[in-house]
């Protein structure tokens, strides 16, 4: 079989295709060594199922997709996909982020895991995104976003880095090797805010912060979608260099579950 050309390794999940700028598949087999009584290897057993991942690269053309949402969907709500040909079920977000600049339009970069073995056979499938039916001509740029809720004498923001993470765990029935369902534990929500300052000094607390990121769309202006951190300013920063201006970083966390 020849190469693929990246325009012909599509990414699906569940019913919408993922137009990724670059993207990775990986599945991983636990297995240890089962030794006899002379202390010599007989066989390797597995110690738990087979988990995969898959991660990507996007450019963000409306709201956050449904199946990257860690804080409202429920364990049960699943998706299948396939990659190059190749299709796996049971696919779970495991985290995403993305970075606001001035200039740029807005990547997101997306992690899931899935616990199937891999089945059919590498091939090609190409797509054009414009002819799928529930195609905008929308994207996410950062000279068309802003931020809400940032301390009062924060008068200028440069840069927003949001991420959205979770912890995984899949639960085995005895005999099987596909989990029964899997956990999500551990979710937490980190935005970070470069600008002209710092807010108030830091607490040995922190300091509370409830801040909204507007996503709004190149060419309407329209809102593409809302990220929202409601917790506590847990780092401070300032930063200086030649010629350039003092610049400051607020970090801030939530822990959503």
């Amino acid at each position: 079989m020849a190469f693929l050309k990246y325009e012909d390794v599509v990414i699906t999940l569940g019913n919408e295709k993922v137009f990724a700028d670059s993207a990775s598949l990986n599945v991983d087999a636990a297995v240890a060594e089962s030794r006899n009584v002379y202390g010599e290897i007989e066989r390797y057993a597995p110690t738990n199922g087979l988990i995969g991942g898959l991660s990507f690269e996007c450019y963000m053309t409306g709201a956050i997709p449904a199946y990257l949402n860690m804080t409202g969907i429920p364990d049960s709500d699943t998706k299948n996909g396939t990659f190059g040909g190749l299709a796996f079920t049971d696919a779970y977000a495991r985290s995403y982020n993305l970075q606001i600049e001035p200039y740029t339009p807005v990547k997101v970069s997306a992690a899931l895991d899935f616990y199937s073995a891999l089945t059919s056979d590498i091939s090609a499938s190409s797509s054009n995104p414009t002819d799928l039916p529930y195609w905008k001509n929308q994207y996410a740029h950062g000279i068309r976003s802003y931020v809400l809720g940032t301390p009062s004498n924060i008068n200028n923001t440069l840069t927003v880095a949001y991420s959205v993470a979770a912890e995984r765990r899949p639960i085995y029935l005895a005999g099987e090797t596909s989990p029964t369902r899997v956990t999500k534990e551990a979710v937490e929500i980190n935005m970070s805010i470069r600008g002209d300052n710092i807010g108030d000094l830091l607490l040995i607390s922190g300091n509370h912060a409830e801040i909204t990121c507007h996503l709004l769309d190149m060419n309407t202006n329209t809102t593409l979608d809302k990220l929202r951190c409601s917790g506590q300013i847990t780092r401070q920063e300032l930063s200086i260099s030649s010629q350039n201006y003092l610049n400051g970083v607020i970090s801030v966390r939530q822990v959503f579950q």
